[in-house]
């Protein structure tokens, strides 16, 4: 069983190119999803952001208001190295534990790591190769503005405080250019996905 390693920045595409390789038989184990598993009230992630943070990023109904969050870890990189510590070690324990239950399992081909910020842990001690989705960052700020109904400084903001092209390109083993239609990046996304299995 192959593992393939998929990381992007905000409004790359990375989501629909595992949408893709999921369609090919591939399993998604998705970072953000993990992180948002973790940070439901009553986990230890939670309580370890709630004692930091405050409960002013506390919504009313318990949960973790993640567009508060964003505001102050996207305004602030110290902030934002806070988070990472409290959430990576968990993800990526939890990432190696899905892996392995694929790998039991026995008939999957191959694995996908959707992970937004590629760390050592769980991400590059584990993919047998990686992919860097990219485009240009007013293709993102405008796909960013439209799915997450922000403005235009928000989403240059978010793009801002994440690494750039050029850093995702230097850590990937294949870069995978999103900036036409989806039936060209599926081309692209099929190209490469038999060039891995191989």
């Amino acid at each position: 069983m192959k593992v393939l390693g998929v990381t992007g920045g905000s409004g790359s595409g990375k989501t629909v190119v595992c949408r893709i390789l999921k369609e090919q038989g591939g399993k998604i184990i998705d970072a953000d999803k993990i992180t948002r598993k973790l940070q439901e009230p009553g986990q230890p992630v939670y309580n370890e952001i709630k004692e930091y943070f405050g409960n002013d990023i506390i919504a009313a109904d318990g949960a973790i208001d993640r567009r508060k969050l964003g505001k102050i870890i996207f305004a602030e990189r110290e902030q934002r190295s806070v988070l990472n510590r409290i959430v990576h070690t968990r993800v990526s324990q939890e990432i190696k534990k899905r892996i392995e239950t694929y790998w039991k399992q026995g008939d999957v081909p191959f694995v996908v790591l959707d992970v937004p910020i590629p760390v050592e842990e769980g991400f590059f001690d584990t993919a047998d190769c990686i992919w860097a989705v990219v485009a240009n960052d007013d293709l993102r700020i405008a796909r960013l503005m439209k799915r997450m109904e922000i403005s235009e400084e928000e989403a240059q903001r978010r793009i801002a405080a994440q690494m750039t092209n050029r850093e995702y390109e230097e850590i990937a083993d294949v870069t995978i250019l999103n900036e036409t239609s989806v039936e060209e990046l599926k081309k692209l996304v099929l190209f490469e996905l038999k060039r891995f299995l191989a």
